[in-house]
């Protein structure tokens, strides 16, 4: 009787350790391990050539704007599309996705770069980028030299009177938008020019020769806040030579008949920079437009067409 019990647990176990086998997990040899997995960070982005897929951040840098020392006042940046949310323009620079800009003089060239440290708050919307500067004055332009000057040495720059007058010695600054671990790199930018031809803005926005005409009238709307769409007139003249700026363009409001032109609805705009800022091979128009009471930062871009403009942000700028 005791064998046949010890030879029924026998069976037993033996029926278990054969279901344990048929009904567990297995493991197949010899079949290659995957592939480790890809951090989402460490991709390669290849941005397209000339298809305005170029990530910036357009700010304005003043020398003194963090208490007296440098400072970009971040404005619009372009990533998928333009923003001017104060949210993400304070997050980009935070984070480090913008670890340098290029300062423009006023005659359009290099004045210098930026390298950014951090974030301070000085009472914008928008928290500014701290750090440190290298370059002459944003409000200077190409002296003729004495003498030819050395290899590797700087061009001279003579004080630009206009500029410092309307800027107070500040400049427009463009920085692109890379990884936080990547190493800073000093972007290149094309860049144009403009002038005032009678009421018109004449600019040639596609590089191609042919001068666009954009009436003044058109920067405001009606509520005489930055217009949302800029179109070109139908001819297109000038008898003006193009410069990177140009300040103290003064948009009158049609005043009733027989009334003075109220002084409090006269805004000032000052063209800061016209620069292919996106790599699409068409270039925003950078302005400043002076109301009664604030100063913003407005850029224009032609999205579809040289003609026709579209406002992609505007932010306000540092306090004068």
């Amino acid at each position: 009787m005791a064998v046949d019990r010890v030879a029924a647990r026998r069976v037993a176990w033996a029926l278990l350790i054969w279901l344990a086998n048929a009904c567990g997990p297995t493991v197949k040899t010899g079949a290659a391990p995957p592939a480790e997995p890809v951090s989402v960070t460490r991709m390669a982005v290849t941005r397209p050539h000339g298809g305005g897929g170029r990530e910036v951040l357009l700010g304005e840098m003043c020398p003194q704007g963090a208490g007296g020392r440098p400072a970009i006042a971040p404005l619009v940046m372009r990533g998928v599309g333009w923003t001017d949310n104060a949210t993400d323009l304070t997050a980009a620079v935070e984070r480090g996705s913008v670890p340098r800009f290029v300062v423009f003089a006023s005659d359009g060239k290099l004045a210098g770069a930026f390298d950014t440290m951090g974030v301070v708050d000085v009472g914008l919307p928008q928290q500014v980028a701290a750090g440190a500067y290298a370059g002459a004055s944003p409000c200077t332009v190409a002296a003729p030299a004495i003498a030819k000057p050395q290899p590797g040495t700087l061009a001279m720059r003579a004080p630009d009177p206009k500029c410092s007058a309307a800027m107070h010695d500040c400049g427009i600054a463009v920085g692109e938008v890379v990884h936080p671990d990547e190493p800073p790199e000093t972007p290149t930018f094309v860049t144009g020019g403009a002038c005032v031809s009678g009421d018109m803005l004449a600019v040639d926005i596609d590089g191609d020769g042919r001068i666009e005409s954009f009436p003044l009238s058109g920067i405001l709307d009606g509520t005489r806040a930055p217009a949302a769409e800029w179109s070109a007139a139908p001819t297109a003249t000038a008898a003006c030579t193009p410069t990177f700026t140009v300040y103290g363009i003064k948009l009158l409001a049609e005043s009733e008949t027989g009334k003075p032109v109220d002084p409090k609805s006269i805004v000032t705009a000052d063209l800061l920079g016209v620069v292919d800022l996106d790599g699409d091979g068409r270039r925003e128009l950078i302005l400043a437009l002076e109301f009664a009471t604030v100063r913003s930062i407005v850029v224009f871009t032609a999205t579809a067409q040289a003609q026709r403009l579209e406002l992609a942000g505007e932010a306000t700028s540092f306090p004068r």
